[in-house]
């Protein structure tokens, strides 16, 4: 198959948009997460073709520097990575003052009363010139960019406590769908790892059921930032589904 990578994401699409269908509560969660991934797109810059060389629509990866296939594997990834932990336990975002969550502290130059989406900005470019100064100093772009979202998200756990255990969970449970996605991608597209992936740098031919567990350490980050990341930016906490927090 030439183009695998657009195969990938639109398998990552599927997870959330079941979760759409299934869960309307977490569609404004959703929107947000997906408007908010966008400027990652823009980082395959740094993926290609150093960390993998797959081919991109239209060769946009080669002329602008990332793709059609990026803009729908980061909002698929953050329509799922955000909401998965509600969805297994079934949670759903409440209010603060609602759940009774200390509001978060000023961070980064972003007060409590800050406007959330400039918040969420902050925080996002902070991530990316992290990421870029890491990768830039001669650290593998794939743990540069997980170690700036796990720092950044670990630096909002630090703000809002009460985030700790949801961002773990989430983790562990983007990590697995992210692993199960893979291996679907895999089923469909044999050999695909081992033909487009470059060999890692840090766990060099290790892999968990023939996925590279670059990939699962990348799904794991990511599913920590996303869970922690929207309830600090935009005040709210994780209740029982179909309650006010009570």
């Amino acid at each position: 198959m030439s183009h695998e990578f657009l195969l990938l994401s639109l398998l990552f699409l599927l997870p959330g948009g079941v979760i759409w269908l299934a869960r309307p509560d977490l569609r404004p969660l959703m929107k947000r997460m997906a408007l908010a991934s966008l400027p990652f797109a823009a980082t395959e810059r740094l993926f290609y073709p150093r960390y993998w060389a797959p081919k991109f629509l239209f060769d946009l990866a080669d002329r602008i520097g990332f793709g059609i296939e990026d803009v729908l594997f980061v909002v698929g990834l953050s329509g799922f990575s955000s909401t998965v932990y509600a969805v297994v336990f079934r949670r759903a975002p409440v209010p603060c003052a609602a759940q009774g969550a200390p509001r978060a502290r000023p961070w980064f130059g972003a007060g409590a009363g800050a406007r959330p989406w400039l918040r969420a900005a902050t925080v996002i470019a902070l991530a990316l010139a992290a990421a870029g100064a890491l990768a830039a100093a001669g650290v593998p772009v794939l743990y540069a960019a997980v170690a700036a979202m796990t720092a950044f998200a670990a630096a909002l756990v630090g703000a809002r406590r009460d985030l700790l255990v949801p961002g773990l969970l989430g983790a562990l449970l983007s990590a697995a769908l992210y692993l199960g996605l893979c291996l679907v991608f895999a089923a469909l597209v044999p050999g695909v790892f081992e033909r487009t992936w470059r060999p890692s740098v840090l766990l060099p031919g290790r892999a968990l059921l023939g996925v590279p567990l670059d990939e699962v350490l990348y799904g794991l980050g990511a599913g920590f930032a996303a869970t922690v990341f929207p309830a600090w930016a935009f005040g709210f906490g994780y209740g029982r589904a179909g309650s006010d927090g009570d």
